[in-house]
């Protein structure tokens, strides 16, 4: 699936993930190890010690880079939170590809069953922190349209037999409908089912729409 370059160095590895017909050289796929080694360390750390107590120096430290080879990738901690959005689609590409759904229905269940999968995966810590980042955040890769969850769920609403204005329509509700849910499982400090209630809440959504 190609996709328009609109939101900068961010979405290169999003491009590289969702076109088979390209091809990582040996210094992209270096880059993305060192991008996704500085992620990994950083958010270790932001869950020991808290996102506002960690020094760049210290992730620096950790993934076994320079200060100014981390600022290479990454202009700031907030911009590391952000190319967590990369990883999980990265990771939700796989996992759906690995499923092939049989039905639109399974296909939208698929989705977002993994999406809550990840943040129960991360904890309700992280998740927090990421929430918090994302307000006011001057990256907006979270909501682009672009990014392959929306995509696929456009793309299984259309094979539901929804219109295009419905499909847009109908995708929106159902990830700011599990958006809802994670912030709330968050605020409740993980006190509920959140899978099973993104799921539940999307088979509403999809009663309403006449395909569930």
């Amino acid at each position: 699936m190609a996709v328009t370059a609109v939101m900068g160095e961010m979405q290169e590895s999003v491009y590289l993930c969702y076109d088979s017909s390209m091809t990582m050289t040996q210094r992209d796929r270096q880059r993305e190890e060192t991008k996704r080694r500085i992620y990994d360390c950083a958010f270790r750390l932001f869950e020991t010690k808290g996102f506002a107590n960690v020094k760049v120096q210290e992730i620096a430290e950790a993934a076994g880079v320079s200060i100014g080879g981390l600022y290479h990738h990454y202009k700031s901690k907030e911009e590391i939170i952000d190319y967590g959005y990369v990883a999980f689609d990265e990771n939700l590409q796989e996992q759906y590809e690995a499923e092939n759904p049989k039905t639109p229905q399974e296909g939208i269940r698929c989705l977002i069953g993994y999406q809550m999968e990840a943040c129960i995966e991360k904890g309700v810590s992280i998740i927090s922190i990421t929430f918090r980042n994302q307000i006011g955040a001057e990256n907006k890769y979270r909501y682009w349209e672009g990014r392959y969850i929306y995509q696929k769920l456009k793309e299984n609403l259309k094979d539901a037999g929804l219109s295009d204005v419905l499909q847009k329509e109908a995708a929106r509700i159902i990830l700011r409908s599990s958006r809802g849910c994670v912030y709330d499982w968050c605020c409740k400090n993980g006190g509920f089912d959140l899978k099973a209630e993104a799921l539940k809440q999307t088979e509403m959504i999809l009663q309403y729409y006449g395909i569930g």
